[in-house]
């Protein structure tokens, strides 16, 4: 396709909203239809036609004719109509003259109708050349064309184009988020509002639907008549009001307390199991804790396990008199010895 047609194409299409060659297709289109209507109807005439009128004769039983000249005459007939009998062949004869009929005209309309769609593009459908330069289509008009100073403030560049595209796609972002929010706060109001829905009346001996859990909030009763003035009748009147919902409550709290019972007494049970558990735990740790500090370490560690300062404070275990008395002899020998002998030479020193 030339770019002078392509040119003029746009031009049009933009012209007329749509393009050209759509025109040319609805009329194609159109005649196609027409066609086949007009065959449909040649077919259908035909076929309500009488047989007689087509040249299709119906066979005489004037005379019998003999087995053989029968035989001969049927074997001859369905050997030049292929079909057993006159109205068979009358319904084939028309079927396939129509649908020659139909291809002989569907080719002459596509030859022709190529033809036009070639013309009316080339002849109808353009726009001269020497005019290409001064159409100004209606939606263009009071606009100016005229170029911007270079460096001007309104002089498009890559850089703004990219910061309007970005911009477009930051309110398109939002525009989605706060559709979803619309839709999120809707839902959420529904669900609020079956919630304190007031029960519909009863028209019919149906079974009642199930009260709204906050529905006792719509019910104002007398709070409407009171006010500011007289404050203890409207708190009267709302306590009143609450109290068939109040006794509700009560009456469905007492009907989970032995469940909430029997939860608390397995609770307890379990807080006892875990208390000594972990209460044997802590005194197996404590205990060699101790054993190590007092064995490797050589800590002198208290009741309470507090370090001492060296010294034993507690008291030792009870000794039999025969362990005193060995224990004042050996005493007794060391310092005789000490005291004899050893005494001098440690004066010395």
């Amino acid at each position: 396709m030339a770019a002078s047609m392509r040119s003029d194409i746009e031009l049009l299409t933009e012209h007329f909203g749509y393009p050209p060659v759509s025109l040319l297709d609805d009329i194609i289109n159109s005649i196609n239809i027409l066609a086949e209507r007009a065959v449909n109807s040649i077919e259908q005439g035909l076929l309500n036609a009488p047989p007689a009128s087509l040249g299709f004769r119906p066979p005489t039983h004037s005379a019998e004719p003999s087995a053989s000249t029968t035989s001969k005459g049927k074997s001859k007939n369905a050997a030049a109509d292929g079909l057993p009998n006159a109205e068979e062949a009358r319904r084939h004869e028309i079927e396939a003259g129509t649908h020659q009929l139909e291809t002989l005209l569907f080719a002459s309309i596509d030859k022709n109708f190529d033809v036009f769609e070639i013309y009316v593009m080339r002849n109808i459908l353009c726009v001269r050349p020497s005019d290409r330069d001064w159409i100004r289509l209606s939606h263009y008009e009071n606009l100016d064309f005229a170029p911007s100073p270079a460096g001007g403030a309104d002089t498009p560049s890559l850089e703004s184009v990219s910061r309007l595209r970005r911009r477009l796609q930051a309110s398109q972002k939002l525009s989605c988020m706060l559709h979803a929010e619309k839709a999120r706060n809707a839902s959420l109001l529904a669900s609020l509002r079956a919630l304190v829905a007031p029960p519909s009346p009863i028209k019919s001996e149906e079974a009642s639907p199930a009260p709204a859990p906050l529905a006792f909030l719509q019910s104002q009763g007398a709070l409407a008549e009171g006010g500011a003035d007289a404050p203890v009748t409207t708190t009267t009147a709302f306590t009143l009001s609450q109290l068939q919902a109040l006794r509700a409550l009560s009456t469905s709290l007492r009907n989970i307390l032995p469940d909430l019972a029997e939860r608390d007494a397995g609770g307890q049970d379990e807080q006892e199991r875990k208390g000594s558990w972990r209460r044997e735990r802590l005194e197996y740790v404590e205990a060699a804790t101790r054993r190590h500090l007092e064995n490797v370490r050589g800590l002198d560690l208290g009741a309470g396990g507090e370090v001492r300062d060296g010294e034993w404070d507690g008291g030792g275990r009870s000794l039999g008199q025969g362990e005193v008395e060995g224990l004042e002899g050996v005493v007794g020998v060391l310092g005789g010895g000490t005291q004899g002998k050893g005494g001098d030479k440690m004066d010395e020193s």
